[in-house]
């Protein structure tokens, strides 16, 4: 019997599989979940999703926080893509435009990234912009690299089993029963997305269109009505992800044509460049639609909860009656919201942490 100790991780989203992978070096991990890198579900967030970097504003001390893990997935991510191109990871120039002049915030913002400048107003699109930045940032095939995680965390000996689970301590007995070489575990990770019957979760409904169109940066445009619009590229062939809309508590999963019809004419408006020909034909360049869709980011209020807790669970006597008990360390990570890939190695960081001082 391996002398690792045996920890479960529940949920195969970005943050349950970064966390296996880094969990991995020192664990036995077996991951448990409903949809496995390769679904395409509404639930699973994480295939559906822009997974692109741009900053968000420090306010308080959670949004500091936060920032040092964006900051520790960015070098991650810088590594991964000069080490790995199959990993679907790449930097590119990111740029946001404006409707209004830019404040102190936006400054504080961006300015302290790398490649970070103010656009001359040549740069600026002929429209209702005012101003706009630009800085450096990641962007990657959502779907192909969250296939490299798994598969290099499988490579580090991480079991992955599709289970639906109703409780985290049934996380303990199932994976127990798939992993009988090794001792029960004794932690869990809830990356579950959502948690189990917590109240403060709730989903962000957002609507997005894959196309076909090739670009070369992302874009970030912030307009007067407070709708933003993003144009997300996707590396090694995966075309260019644009959107969106940000819609709390909407749970409905069917896309909306007029919103489809919006998204289009904005992009085209503020990025005239990305429109393009069909290949193999002399039609007129326009934006060449693959699908469009509806992803819920898991929301969560007060923020994502990453911490841990002692829960007690009950175990079956031999004998089936005489039932004990025991504790079991829990550490909870999850409720990012839209931030999952941008803080995913500084998180993973965090409960590799959490993990050991069990």
């Amino acid at each position: 019997m391996s002398s690792k100790p045996h920890v479960v991780i529940i949920g195969a989203g970005v943050i349950g599989l970064t966390s296996a992978l880094e969990l991995s070096q020192s664990h036995n991990v077996t991951v448990l979940a409903t949809h496995l890198p390769g679904d395409w579900a509404i639930e699973y967030s994480s295939p559906r999703a822009g997974a692109h970097f741009r900053p968000t504003p420090v306010n308080n001390e959670k949004d500091a926080l936060e920032n040092t893990y964006m900051h520790q997935t960015f070098d991650k991510l810088k590594h991964v893509s000069e080490s790995d191109t199959s990993s679907g990871v790449e930097f590119i120039p990111a740029v946001e435009y404006f409707e209004s002049d830019l404040s102190a915030k936006d400054m504080e913002m961006f300015s302290s990234w790398p490649g970070f400048r103010i656009l001359k107003p040549s740069e600026l699109p002929k429209s209702s912009i005012k101003a706009g930045l630009t800085y450096d940032a990641w962007v990657l095939n959502s779907p192909v690299y969250l296939k490299w995680l798994q598969r290099k965390a499988e490579d580090n000996g991480v079991v992955f089993v599709r289970e639906t689970l109703t409780a985290i301590p049934e996380a303990v007995f199932v994976a127990t029963r798939y992993r009988e070489d090794l001792a029960p575990p004794e932690i869990v990770v809830n990356a579950s997305g959502i948690g189990f019957g917590d109240a403060a979760c709730f989903p962000s409904r957002g609507q997005f269109i894959l196309i076909e169109n090739t670009y070369q940066r992302t874009v970030s445009h912030h307009c007067a009505d407070g709708h933003a619009t993003v144009v997300i590229p996707r590396p090694l062939g995966g075309g260019t992800v644009i959107g969106g809309t940000k819609e709390p508590n909407n749970w409905s999963p069917h896309n909306s044509t007029a919103a489809t019809e919006e998204i289009l004419r904005r992009v085209a408006a503020i990025c005239p460049d990305i429109l393009q020909q069909a290949p193999g034909n002399n039609a007129k360049p326009e934006i060449h639609v693959k699908e469009a869709y509806v992803g819920r980011r898991p929301m969560r209020k007060g923020g994502m909860r990453l911490e841990s807790e002692i829960i007690e669970i009950v175990e079956t006597a031999q004998d089936g009656l005489h039932n004990g008990k025991r504790n079991l360390h829990v550490v909870h990570c999850y409720g990012a919201g839209p931030s999952g890939y941008k803080i995913s190695w500084g998180v993973a960081t965090k409960i590799s942490a959490l993990v050991r001082g069990v």
